[in-house]
Parts: C-alpha cells; structure tokens; sequence
C-alpha cells in the first residue's frame, strides 16, 4: 500500500511540475511567436530579374523599437523557398556565378543564394575594433533542389543559428554582437537583374532570437 502511494505521490508532482512547465516556459514562448511575429510575404512569389521590394519597418511596426524587452538581443527569419535546378548560365540575364541577394535588412544581415556553388550565404557585420567595422559569412552547402524547404535564420547576441525544415544544420559564434538594423531600417527582398530566379513565400521576421522550441512550433 505505501509502496502505490509513492507511485501516486510521484506522478502527481510530475503531473504538477509537466503543467507547470507548459502554462509558465511554454505556453508565453507559443503566445510570443504569435504576438510579434511581422509578416513580410505571404503569398508565394517568384524572383525574377525583375522583382525586387523594399519594406520599411515604422510602416509594420507600433512600437519605438524594433526590440521587444525581456526576450532578448536579436532577430529571426523564417521562410519557405523553392530553388529550381540551375541549368546553366544560358537561363540567367546575369552571371550566375555571383551571390543573389533574397533578404537584406540594411548591410546586416543579408542572406544570398550561389546558384553556381549551391549555397545559402548569411553576411552580418560586427564591431570587433572601434574603429571599424568587420564581417563574417555562414555558408551552407546542402541545398535541396527543385523543392520546398522552411528555413529560420537566429541571430541572438554572438551567435547565428540556421534551421532548415526546423532542424539546426549551422550555427557561427563571432567574437562580438553582430549589429542589426533598428525601425528605421528597410528590408529589401531581391535584387533587380540579380536574383536566385526561385520562390518565396511565409517570409515571416521576428524581431528576437527565436528558441529551439519556438522554432518547431512556428
């Protein structure tokens, strides 16, 4: 008999604890996705030679900061892409052997597609000496071709952090914090006579570092 009331006794404080975890880490994590979330581009769109859009950010967003208090230094991308196999240099207006820009915000971060090299370049500047300033790439080599990928890039502090289809495939620590633009920077997707020739749609900015949980969930 006391032996059923042990087990009882422990699985009430699991319970306890599990329901715990779920409404005070959790659930306000799940709210803030929601909450903050700034929704870039929705419906799916082409990259053509043509495209390009610039969005401002005091146009999107209520508040004085980009920054939300309590949730830390940062910003998260997340978007779904289709890249089509890259057949040459006959089907581009332009060398196709150069980076093609999808989302800038201001200098940093910028994030490109090589069609020739086959990967994704996440560009970010940092200030590792006063009197100048310094930056880094991430280079991922393993894109999936001729279908739809879900994509979240995490810039918190030091650190980038890539998800694809919300699994971690990089992660970059710089020896200072990386500087992102403030509500007055632009966001520009694509480049006139420079794009990855692909589709985007779901582009979604947060503006804080997105945990690995939150990045399964959204």
């Amino acid at each position: 008999m006391n032996t059923t009331i042990f087990y009882v006794s422990v699985l009430v404080i699991l319970v306890i604890i599990v329901v715990l975890i779920y409404y005070y880490l959790w659930l306000p994590r799940q709210n803030n996705t929601k909450k903050y979330n700034i929704p870039l581009l929705e419906k799916e769109t082409v990259f053509t030679e043509s495209y390009t859009n610039i969005i401002k950010l005091e146009t999107l967003v209520t508040r004085d900061t980009l920054y939300v208090p309590k949730l830390g230094h940062g910003v998260t991308f997340s978007w779904e892409m289709y890249i089509p196999s890259q057949g040459g240099n006959d089907i581009w207006q332009t060398n196709f052997n150069t980076l093609k820009p999808i989302i800038s915000m201001n200098d940093s971060p910028v994030i490109s597609y090589h069609p020739k090299k086959n990967y994704l370049s996440i560009s970010v500047k940092y200030r590792n000496n006063p009197f100048y300033s310094q930056f880094a790439e991430v280079k991922f080599t393993d894109i999936k071709l001729q279908c739809w990928n879900k994509y979240s890039v995490v810039i918190e502090n030091r650190n980038i952090r890539l998800y694809i289809n919300s699994i971690l495939v990089s992660t970059k620590i710089l020896p200072s914090i990386i500087a992102i633009g403030d509500i007055k920077s632009e966001i520009i997707l694509g480049e006139t006579n420079n794009n990855f020739l692909g589709k985007i749609k779901n582009l979604i900015l947060y503006p804080y570092p997105l945990d690995f949980d939150e990045i399964q969930t959204i």
